[in-house]
């Protein structure tokens, strides 16, 4: 755990991860470690498409999603508390563990893996 860059994120952190460990059923898991969290399709051997990515930086926890940049109407549809948090194509960075936009994480992640369904990428 020295390699986190904030063990004091690590609660915010884990709450983010339980929200996507959901979604494991329907995905592969390919890195759960103290800090870094990450969900993929695998397609063959080592190739495999991203779809979320949770870890800790020096000041906050961001949440690669993937699918926000492959389905630009997941954004249009997001929550604006949620939406206030987006800072790149596919980037949210949360703060505060007790953040309430962090509620509306769980049905953002539910339609982006229906986006990813109805675009044929997971059976």
């Amino acid at each position: 755990m020295e390699w986190v860059k904030n063990p004091t994120l690590l609660p915010l952190w884990d709450r983010l991860r339980v929200i996507a460990k959901e979604h494991e059923g329907a995905l592969d898991l390919l890195r759960d470690d103290p800090g870094y969290y990450k969900l993929v399709r695998k397609r063959s051997g080592s190739q495999f498409d991203p779809f979320l990515a949770i870890c800790i930086q020096r000041q906050h926890v961001s949440l690669y999603l993937t699918p926000l940049y492959r389905h630009p109407h997941l954004t249009s549809e997001m929550p604006a508390v949620l939406r206030t948090h987006k800072t790149g194509k596919c980037t949210l960075r949360f703060f505060a563990e007790d953040d309430a936009a962090i509620e509306h994480v769980g049905a953002l992640l539910q339609n982006s893996l229906m986006a990813w369904v109805e675009a044929g990428l997971i059976r």
